[in-house]
């Protein structure tokens, strides 16, 4: 996906997920160009990586010299769920002004075994309890969608998805 923000104070806020299982292999790219003063950039990727699948997120945030004041921000999250899953991360940031505000990041990590006791300890079992953690981990992408429907889709989607696992 390629995003150019070239009229002055123009916002984009970019979110995505994966669910990849199996022999899957998810990639994503994303470059975004601040090619105006004052803009506005919010991206949020995540990826849930089960069996021997791997998820690959590439993206960049250019800022040209014209673009002061620019505010951007993009952040990669992966979630692996076995031992064979894979998830790669490159975000990078390319900056020709002096007067931004731009940070990135990439995290990998396995489920919080403290949270899903903690759930297991409330009576709900093992399996609900991950698909509980997954779906808040998915959730934090599809917060921004303003369209009821493409939301709802996209959670039976993660519903299907997590089935489908059990």
């Amino acid at each position: 996906m390629f995003v150019s923000l070239a009229g002055e104070g123009t916002q984009a806020a970019i979110s995505g997920a994966s669910l990849l299982a199996g022999k899957q292999h998810g990639d994503t790219t994303l470059s975004i160009v601040h090619a105006a003063p004052g803009s506005q950039s919010r991206e949020m990727f995540k990826a849930v990586v089960d069996e021997s699948a791997r998820a690959v997120f590439q993206g960049k945030i250019t800022v040209d010299q014209v673009a002061q004041k620019t505010d951007a921000r993009m952040m990669a999250r992966a979630l692996l769920l076995s031992p064979d899953a894979e998830a790669d991360a490159k975000p990078e940031l390319e900056i020709f002004a002096d007067d931004v505000q731009c940070g990135h990041g990439a995290t990998t990590g396995t489920l919080d075994e403290q949270l899903k006791f903690y759930l297991q300890a409330r009576g709900i079992p093992p399996k609900e309890a991950e698909a509980l953690l997954i779906q808040a981990f998915v959730g934090e992408a599809m917060d921004g969608i303003a369209h009821e429907g493409l939301r709802a889709a996209l959670e039976a989607a993660t519903a299907a998805w997590l089935a489908a696992r059990n």
